[in-house]
């Protein structure tokens, strides 16, 4: 090395060292440059022989270079450690970022296929997410950041709530939820589509909130589709109050019913409980080969009553299989009897099984396309052994006595008083040809001062036990009269009377109108009470036609029945028609279509009395028709 340069320059030394220490940019190698530095300089300047004198000023520029040197290495190596630790916080960061980004994909894929709908919203009620199951049930989507209430308004949906009022858009769970903070759980709301379609969703809602726990920072609903599950619990219920008529009825009917009877009243409870049109019964004959057709209610037949081999058509198929068939189109089927396919469209029939031996044949058809549920094939197999049970034992029960008889016409009043102001009429008409006793009685007694009891009943079952309990009823409601001021107590005291009484079983009941009236300046006051007996028909003097009377419980059969007592004011050319079912439903005739007819041919008789209504009843109605049961009428007219 040519040392005068060191002579001429002393600091180049350090100059170089420190260049060196800042181009690799580390502390260290800026200490080995300047310990090489230093080292150079006491051999050229410290030493013996050393080629200058200054070497104060060499010391110091040593010290000066050694500072310099060392700080730019020190800030140069605090630099690249800085930006060692940023690669490190951001190689960090990275990796948060993704196992976010994953964690969020799996939760996206878990929210889309979720059985349930989801929509999450923002602090400000904005949509940030909707599953695809959402996207389902609401067939409807919606955009990113888009207004809550306005996708609600927008959407080609409404929902209602379960007592059917439409839900406005600030109604809403989720909006609640964002709005006001409200946890909402198992909230039903029916959506109705534009296409006619609905479904019912049970909705969830709960605000997001920030972790001090008051700011909302978003809100999310999560609902899933019900109705199957309402379905399937409206049909269970509706099932079990089917059973339930049909063991009141079939139990009631088990005691003093001739077969036609009995047959008639189980089809028309059949008809009812399955909701359907018509319902027919078929019997086997004698040899066992061949079904005919008994009774049908709710449609016109051929009349004849062609009989029907086994094994052919539905009935005979349902008999010789002995198994249920469900035919949704008649006109796909074989059918022996015209007037099926001709007036009805689905059917159900199922067979009568006695003690394992097929008896005969029962189905109910509709005039609307319908396919019937498993339910309701359960429910008419039941129905259906229960009435075989029954029709067997009806078939044993013939007899009428002499006895019954003349009880029957001890409970009628052989006349009827007179009422001033007041006209009282009355019909009695049997069902069978030579006047076998039967169920239905009407009567009149006093009822208090100034006050009249009339009363129009009709007991289940004919012949003496029917009797008995007619005797019962009569003879209690005119001693209950002297106590009693409201039909209700009179009809409530007599429930508990026939429940106590041994000689009424459990299968007999009975039901009745009970009236009190009461004349007062320019009309008639009547306050009557119905027990599981047809309302009677107000005719007013205008000719209009209108149902008297709440529905109440039936008598004997239930503790506690529910009995209302209805205020009415005759006027003048008013009259009041109280009959027993009888006189409405028939074979061909059901209930609600008799009551029409009945109503129709009273707003006709404004301008009769009394005994003119009941001539005009039983010349129109009673005289035209087949009876199927005992009519009784009774009618109050006010002049």
């Amino acid at each position: 090395t040519d040392l005068v340069i060191f002579q001429r320059f002393p600091g180049l030394t350090f100059l170089a060292a420190s260049v060196g220490a800042t181009l690799v940019g580390r502390l260290s190698a800026s200490v080995v440059a300047t310990i090489c530095s230093a080292a150079l300089i006491t051999s050229n300047h410290l030493l013996p022989g050393s080629v200058t004198d200054n070497i104060a000023l060499d010391l110091l520029a040593l010290l000066f270079f050694v500072i310099v040197s060392s700080t730019v290495a020190y800030v140069l190596a605090l630099r690249d450690a800085s930006a060692e630790r940023e690669a490190a916080v951001r190689s960090q960061l990275d990796e948060i970022v993704g196992q976010v980004e994953a964690e969020r994909n799996t939760m996206n894929q878990i929210l889309q296929q979720m059985p349930s709908g989801v929509i999450v919203t923002d602090g400000e009620g904005n949509l940030t997410l909707q599953n695809t199951r959402s996207r389902q049930l609401l067939e409807s989507d919606f955009d990113l950041g888009q207004g809550l209430e306005s996708f609600i308004s927008e959407a080609p949906w409404i929902g209602r709530r379960p007592d059917g009022v439409v839900y406005a858009p600030d109604e809403y769970p989720l909006v609640r939820a964002v709005r006001d903070g409200e946890v909402v759980l198992g909230e039903r709301i029916t959506i109705e589509r534009e296409d006619g379609s609905s479904v019912i969703l049970e909705v969830d809602a709960t605000p997001i909130r920030a972790r001090t726990g008051e700011v909302i920072v978003g809100a999310v609903a999560s609902f899933q589709d019900v109705s199957e599950r309402i379905e399937t619990q409206d049909r269970l219920a509706r099932s079990t109050r089917r059973l339930t008529q049909i063991q009141s009825v079939t139990d009631a009917a088990l005691s003093g019913l001739g077969v036609d009877e009995l047959a008639d009243q189980l089809l028309r409870k059949v008809r009812e409980v399955l909701e359907a049109d018509s319902a027919t019964l078929l019997l086997l004959d004698r040899t066992g080969t061949m079904l005919i057709e008994h009774t049908t209610i709710g449609a016109k037949t051929d009349g004849a009553t062609l009989p029907i081999p086994m094994g052919s058509g539905i009935a005979g198929t349902i008999a010789s299989t002995n198994s249920p068939i469900v035919a949704e189109d008649l006109s796909t089927y074989q059918v022996v009897r015209p007037w099926l396919v001709r007036s009805m469209r689905s059917l159900m029939g199922v067979p009568l099984v006695y003690r394992g031996e097929v008896k005969g044949v029962i189905h109910v058809a509709t005039r609307t396309r319908r396919l019937f549920t498993a339910e309701e094939i359960e429910v008419a197999e039941l129905a259906a052994n229960r009435i075989a049970v029954t029709l067997e034992r009806a078939a044993l029960y013939d007899s009428r006595s002499d006895m019954a008889h003349a009880l029957q016409r001890s409970l009628l009043p052989s006349s009827l008083p007179k009422i001033d102001g007041v006209e009282l009429a009355a019909l009695y008409h049997p069902f069978s040809p030579d006047h076998e006793i039967g169920g239905d009685f009407y009567d009149v007694y006093p009822h208090g001062e100034g006050t009249w009891g009339v009363v129009v009943g009709d007991v289940s079952g004919k012949g003496p036990k029917a009797a008995a309990i007619m005797g019962l009823a009569a003879h209690t409601m005119r001693a209950l009269a002297r106590y009693e001021s409201r039909p209700s107590a009179v009809l409530a005291a007599l429930n508990d009377t026939l429940l106590a009484a041994e000689r009424v079983t459990e299968e007999q009941f009975c039901t009745a109108c009970e009236m009190r009236l009461r004349s007062e300046p320019g009309h008639l006051r009547i306050t009557l009470c119905l027990a599981g007996h047809p309302p009677p028909l107000l005719m007013r003097a205008d000719g209009s036609v209108e149902e008297a009377g709440l529905p109440g419980t039936l008598l004997g059969s239930f503790r506690d029945p529910e009995l209302h007592d209805v205020v009415l004011d005759l006027r003048p050319g008013d009259a009041l028609v109280a009959y027993t079912d009888g006189l409405v439903e028939r074979r061909d005739v059901g209930i609600d279509e008799g009551q029409r007819t009945l109503a129709e041919l009273l707003s006709t008789c404004t301008e009769l009395s009394a005994e003119e209504i009941t001539a005009r009843i039983s010349r129109e109605i009673v005289e035209r028709v087949s009876l199927d049961d005992d009519v009784a009428v009774f009618v109050i007219r006010k002049t």
